[in-house]
């Protein structure tokens, strides 16, 4: 209960059987209690009045209102006695139940001890204060910068050393497990995912599984069959085995041949096409088991530019904020998205020119803004430069090195060769999708004793080559040590204390 010199709000637990939520009674100074969807608390139960008790402040007090008629079906109890009189004081706990009948609860209802320590401000404990609130609005205990997250978008409440989740009614929704939930109780290990921001719970606090720089990937022993169209009986291999580690805040070039397996292998890290065999983790997450978690901080820009050509480039973009972002945004926030995506891009000055009147490159800038709208940790690409010219080219790659460096991870599947050493870390596919290097640009071509990209090419069309390729990059030093520790992290289920290791750190 609030007493005099505590605050004058209330943090209501309101329990029916094995289902609860919390209300917090805020700037209220009644709460209504009821079947009626006008209460402020509304109980599903037909033996209980429309409205039957009324919580009201006075002089810092708070007080119950029995608003029941005689002869009801329900009756209401005040710490587990029927009050003398009414209205009577609120003790911190309401029991609804059957009149007559001990065992017949439909709802108890119980104020959260409230919890209000001084603690450091650069971690947060949950077990220091009542409610804790995760969102982008500026008062929330633990905010995230981004148009997908609600200004509240969930809270967790402590109360008797146990912390239940609630989601706020976000539009993007609140994800535990990989699971949408309303309410839950969280248990230690338990991974807490919105928009661009991934939570792990332990011990009663949150830790990190985000990079800010970023996400990693890490592919392992990935492949990817289909079945033979001419025989049903056959499959056919498109990725064979490829494992490799994207770290965050790097871009990468996924290059090889015609047929080799690039888009393939873009998919199966993306998730539109998974892969039939091996994992995919971000952040050391399993990501298909885990994909809902990270749909908000994934952006796809498609080989082909889907726009509306008769928009002009701020419209367009603008109408693409609308869909993607949350509805309670204001027009100048969205704006504000929308002028720092063409910044982003390099557009400034095109913001009125129509799409139609746009080059190819300048579309494909446009194609990219609309990603950047909800502020991606990971952009993927497929073909981006597909039909520019030369020095285009060379305009879009170092736009996507730029993008990099200002924390996302950008993978790109490219035909081009000329421009690569704009990339961290370049992928070579041969035949048959199988990975036969994985490294810096510099290194191509002493590594395959070959002094042009035609000539790696032409020589990765022969199938025996290419397994040669693949057992060297699988006898190499990298691959040696990255197996190591791809067994170390994701070998047997991997031992639930390294989840608060490495990459994952205290708020």
């Amino acid at each position: 209960m609030a007493k005099k010199g505590e605050k004058d709000n209330l943090i209501l637990k309101i329990q029916e059987g094995e289902l609860f939520r919390f209300f917090d009674t805020d700037v209220r100074n009644k709460v209504t209690i009821g079947t009626s969807r006008m209460c402020d608390i509304c109980i599903k139960s037909q033996m209980m009045q429309p409205e039957q008790v009324i919580l009201y402040k006075e002089n810092g007090e708070w007080y119950v209102d029995d608003r029941t008629p005689e002869g009801a079906r329900c009756e209401v109890l005040i710490g587990g006695k029927r009050p003398k009189r009414n209205p009577a004081v609120f003790d911190g706990t309401l029991l609804l139940r059957r009149a007559g009948d001990k065992k017949t609860v439909l709802a108890e209802i119980s104020v959260v001890r409230r919890i209000s320590r001084r603690h450091d401000k650069k971690r947060i404990d949950l077990t220091e204060r009542t409610v804790t609130v995760v969102g982008s609005g500026a008062g929330c205990d633990v905010r995230v910068e981004n148009p997908m997250v609600d200004e509240k978008h969930f809270f967790i409440v402590c109360d008797g050393g146990k912390c239940y989740i609630e989601d706020n009614r976000s539009l993007n929704g609140t994800y535990v497990n990989n699971k949408k939930i309303k309410r839950a109780l969280l248990n230690d290990y338990d991974r807490i995912s919105i928009p661009s921001a991934a939570y792990v719970f332990y011990d009663n606090k949150l830790l990190f599984s985000t990079s800010a720089a970023g996400i990693q990937i890490d592919v392992v022993n990935i492949s990817k069959e289909v079945t033979d169209k001419k025989s049903k009986n056959r499959k056919i291999s498109l990725v064979n085995g490829v494992t490799f580690r994207i770290e965050a805040g790097t871009f990468v070039a996924i290059v090889g041949g015609s047929g080799a397996g690039k888009s393939t292998v873009l998919d199966c890290i993306n998730g539109l096409r998974p892969a039939t065999g091996g994992k995919i983790y971000y952040d050391t997450n399993d990501y298909y088991e885990n994909i809902n978690s990270y749909k908000g901080v994934i952006g796809n820009v498609p080989q082909r530019d889907v726009m509306h050509d008769d928009l002009s480039v701020e419209n367009a973009l603008y109408y693409t904020a609308l869909l993607r972002m949350r509805s309670d945004m204001k027009k100048q926030e969205v704006m504000e998205r929308v002028y720092k995506a063409i910044e982003d891009v390099k557009l400034t000055g095109k913001e009125q020119l129509k799409i139609s009147a746009l080059s190819g490159g300048q579309k494909k800038r446009v194609s990219i803004a609309m990603e950047l709208l909800s502020d991606p940790k990971v952009i993927f690409l497929d073909e981006p430069t597909s039909g520019l010219s030369p020095d285009l080219d060379l305009e879009m790659m170092e736009l996507l090195k730029e993008l990099s460096k200002k924390g996302r991870t950008i993978v790109v599947v490219t035909h081009a060769m000329e421009n690569l050493d704009k990339c961290d870390k370049v992928a070579f596919l041969g035949c048959g999708g199988r990975l036969v290097f994985y490294g810096k640009q510099a290194e191509v071509f002493k590594y395959f004793n070959k002094k042009s990209y035609s000539r790696i090419f032409a020589a990765l069309t022969d199938e025996n080559v290419c397994k040669s390729f693949e057992a060297r990059y699988r006898n190499s030093e990298y691959f040696q040590e990255l197996s190591a520790s791809f067994r170390k992290l994701y070998d047997n289920d991997r031992p639930k204390e390294e989840l608060t290791e490495a990459r994952d750190e205290e708020i």
